[in-house]
């Protein structure tokens, strides 16, 4: 009797697995109820302002833009008030603005196909914080700070693998002396550089440039001595700005800031470009 108990049940389960997969193949219609046709919905293509979405979805015509963008929330983030769906053609150009009132059934579509693109209008622009990495926060350790830590890997490497590590800080300890030796000379030559003197960079090359020293000492962001040169034709790569900081006034594209000992004083008068003809 227990064995008929247990097969009675196995086939109660088989029984109600299969009702319920033939349900799921009707689309979740029960015996008797008449399935939900989707003819005559409007394939959409759903693109966005921000996001590097693209979506196919298909709508019910009767859909008011209102109502599409409580969908569309799902579909992109972006919050329905902050919506505002534009009617591409083919070529990706704007139709017309869907409003919250239009329904998609009024809109003049190709066979039956709509492109909906999503105008991001959030004025905090909290959607690109999906997209622009700039604006994540992130943690960072200066090498002290890291230095002082304890239980970090350079503390286990230090305690561990002494040899290895004891070469590594003296290739370390070299490498800064190198780069404090060639500061240094880099200095000296700067020393001997004055503002105003007529100056030519890439001496030696197939392409020397030409122009008047503008500005000798440090910059903002960066190490060292640095030389700004203005350059007589405009093959530099700024106007005498780096970092948003002014060091001095020269037209776009003529201004370049070098290390003082690719910068040859000399005799360099302008060129004309014209002498040759």
């Amino acid at each position: 009797e227990n064995a008929r108990h247990r097969s009675a049940s196995t086939m109660s389960t088989v029984e109600v697995s299969s009702k319920l997969a033939n349900l799921q193949m009707r689309g979740g219609s029960a015996p008797g109820e008449a399935k939900k046709s989707t003819a005559g919905w409007i394939r959409t293509t759903i693109t966005h302002s921000i996001l590097q979405v693209r979506a196919e979805k298909i709508y019910n015509p009767e859909l008011t833009g209102e109502q599409l963008k409580e969908k569309l929330h799902l579909i992109v983030g972006t919050k329905p008030a902050y919506m505002k769906l534009e009617l591409k053609d083919k070529e990706g150009k704007t139709v017309c603005e869907v409003g919250d009132s239009t329904k998609l059934s009024a809109l003049k579509l190709e066979k039956n196909e709509a492109h909906i693109h999503v105008v991001d209008v959030d004025p905090q622009k909290t959607m690109l914080e999906f997209t622009d990495v700039s604006r994540v926060k992130k943690f960072e350790l200066t090498d002290k700070e890291y230095g002082s830590r304890k239980n970090t890997f350079r503390n286990w490497a230090k305690n561990n693998l002494k040899g290895h590590y004891k070469k590594k800080e003296e290739e370390k300890e070299v490498k800064l002396e190198r780069e404090k030796q060639a500061e240094e000379k880099e200095k000296s030559i700067a020393d001997s550089i004055k503002v105003g003197s007529r100056c030519q960079l890439g001496s030696g090359t197939e392409f020397p440039r030409r122009g008047v020293v503008m500005y000798v000492g440090e910059l903002q962001g960066k190490k060292g001595t640095w030389v700004g040169v203005k350059l007589d034709e405009p093959f530099g790569k700024n106007n005498g700005s780096v970092g948003g900081k002014k060091y001095f006034d020269c037209m776009p594209k003529c201004g370049v800031f070098t290390k003082p000992s690719a910068v040859e004083i000399g005799d360099f008068p302008e060129e004309d470009m014209f002498d040759e003809l």
